[in-house]
C-alpha cells in the first residue's frame, strides 16, 4: 500500500492557496470531478476543464504562465508525463516556467482501468532528467510542507498523489 496522499486530500491542501490567489488557474485534463468540485464550481473563470488534451494543456500553461498567471495542470500520471513529456521539456523545463504539474494515479492506483493508465514508479524516473523540476511525492505527514514548498518554489514542480 502506498504513504502517498490521496489525491483528494492533496487538492484539498493546495485550494487552500488556490482560494485567495487569483493569479493562479488549474487546467484539468478531464477528470476528478468530485476532487476538484471546489475548484470548478468556486472558480468558474480560472478553473478550465481542457479534456484528454494533456500535451495542449501544458502549452496553454506555459502560454499563461507566462502572461504572469501561475498555472497548475491536473492529470493522470500516465497521460501527463508519458503523453505531453516533449511539451514539458521544451514549453515548461527549458524556460523554468513556474508551473506545477499534478500528477495523480501513482503507483498503479488506476490499475483495475488497465496497463494504459499505470506507470510503477518511472514517472519520478521520467521527471528526473529535467534539471529545473523540483519532485514531490507527499505523505500525510509531509503534506503541507510540500504543498507550502511547491508555492515557495519559483520553477516548475512535479507532485505526485493516488
Amino acid at each position: 500500500m502506498s504513504s502517498l496522499v490521496s489525491k483528494k486530500e492533496l487538492m484539498k491542501e493546495i485550494y487552500k492557496y488556490f482560494k485567495d490567489d487569483d493569479s493562479m488557474v488549474l487546467l484539468v485534463g478531464d477528470m476528478g470531478f468530485a476532487v476538484l468540485d471546489d475548484f470548478l464550481n468556486n472558480h468558474p473563470s480560472r478553473a478550465f476543464n481542457i479534456g484528454i488534451a494533456e500535451q495542449s494543456s501544458i502549452g496553454i500553461a506555459a502560454g499563461m504562465q507566462m502572461t504572469g498567471l501561475k498555472p497548475i495542470v491536473y492529470a493522470q500520471i500516465p497521460f501527463l508525463v508519458m503523453r505531453a513529456y516533449e511539451q514539458i521539456r521544451y514549453d515548461v523545463n527549458e524556460h523554468g516556467c513556474n508551473i506545477k504539474l499534478i500528477g495523480v494515479g501513482a503507483d498503479n492506483y488506476f490499475n483495475s482501468l488497465g496497463r494504459s493508465h499505470c506507470m510503477d514508479s518511472d514517472d519520478i524516473d521520467m521527471m528526473k532528467i529535467f534539471k529545473n523540476f523540483l519532485i514531490l511525492s507527499p505523505t500525510k505527514e509531509s503534506l503541507e510542507k510540500d504543498v507550502q514548498k511547491m508555492f515557495e518554489y519559483d520553477g516548475p514542480v512535479y507532485v505526485r498523489s493516488i
